[in-house]
Parts: structure tokens; C-alpha cells; sequence
């Protein structure tokens, strides 16, 4: 793989940061987008996984994208620039938001404006959602675990991180399996 140049990687992160609204799950397609089908530095399967990894860890997932990601592709000064540049368009739009609104929030244009983001931003993350599993779901084991890890967390049983542990101890469990019975005989 050839290391993409600072200033492109550094213009590619600024336009995902600039078109990424609705947080995390509603970045992925922007992230799709760019590096996979614009620039073509990384495969559908290698953004889902740094994807899920970005979610595991705390944070922000689209600066937590955005350094694996930059590590991924340029190493440690990749990350950083990556991880600047996806983070300086939310920084200015909240500034600008900051002193525009500031003691107008109870506006009614302002509420109606904001109320009426709410439905784009479901149907982004359901989209989003339905690309993880295209590339995800490999096998009719994947869709079981997706369905009954989201039957567990709608019915409250279990929360995102325990979720989350759990499946990467099934993950984990699952490789060790795979390594020994290919080491048998």
C-alpha cells in the first residue's frame, strides 16, 4: 500500500469531519465514501473493522476513526493529522454555534430547526448500521450474535459495554479455537 501524502490525508479527514453530522454511527457512510470509494486507501471490510474498533474504546468514534485510521495509513504523523483534521470543522461549528445561540436555545425557530434533524439523523444511523452488517456479518453466526446482542440491550438486559466486552471475548475465544484445531494433526 502506498502512504498517502500529509496534505491529501490531511484534506480527505477535513471533509469528513466537515460532512459527518450525527455523530459516530452516522459517519461511517462519509468515511465509505472517502476512503474507500473516493481515494481508495482502504477496503469496505478493513473501515468496518477500524470502525468497530473505534467504538470499543472511549472517545469520540470519529477522532477514534480517524487516528486508527491515520495510523493505518501513514503511521504515528498520520494518525495525528488525521485526528486534527476530522476534529477542526465540529471545533469551528461549535464555536460559531456558541456565539450565534448563546441565550437562544428556547427559540422556537432554533427548536423546530433541531426537532426537525432528530428523523435524518435516525435514518442516517439506520443506514449506517446496514452497512456495518453487509460487510460484518460473514457467516449465520454474526447475524445470530447481532440479533440477540440487540434483543439483550432493547430489553435493557445488558448495556453497550458489556456488550461490547462480551463479543470481543467471543471473538477472541472464537480465533484461539480456529489456531488450535488447525495446529492438530
Amino acid at each position: 500500500m502506498v502512504r498517502p501524502p500529509y496534505p491529501s490525508l490531511f484534506w480527505s479527514f477535513l471533509r469528513i469531519g466537515a460532512g459527518a453530522f450525527g455523530g459516530g454511527m452516522a459517519a461511517l457512510p462519509v468515511f465509505e465514501a472517502e476512503l474507500v470509494h473516493r481515494r481508495h486507501w482502504l477496503t469496505p471490510v478493513e473501515t468496518t473493522e477500524t470502525y468497530a474498533i473505534s467504538q470499543s474504546v472511549p472517545g469520540v468514534i470519529i477522532v477514534n476513526f480517524a487516528v486508527l485510521s491515520g495510523l493505518r495509513l501513514s503511521g504515528k504523523r498520520g494518525a495525528l493529522v488525521a485526528a486534527v483534521a476530522v476534529a477542526l470543522p465540529s471545533f469551528f461549528i461549535i464555536l460559531a454555534l456558541a456565539a450565534l445561540f448563546t441565550g437562544h436555545w428556547e427559540n422556537r425557530w432554533v427548536a423546530a430547526a433541531l426537532s426537525g434533524l432528530r428523523p435524518a439523523v435516525v435514518a442516517i444511523v439506520a443506514g449506517a448500521a446496514l452497512r456495518l452488517g453487509r460487510n460484518g456479518f460473514r457467516s449465520p453466526l454474526f447475524l445470530l450474535a447481532a440479533g440477540a446482542s440487540a434483543g439483550l440491550m432493547l430489553s435493557k438486559i445488558l448495556g453497550p459495554i458489556p456488550l461490547i466486552l462480551l463479543g470481543a471475548a467471543a471473538g477472541l475465544a472464537i480465533h484461539f479455537l480456529r489456531r488450535k484445531m488447525e495446529a492438530a494433526p
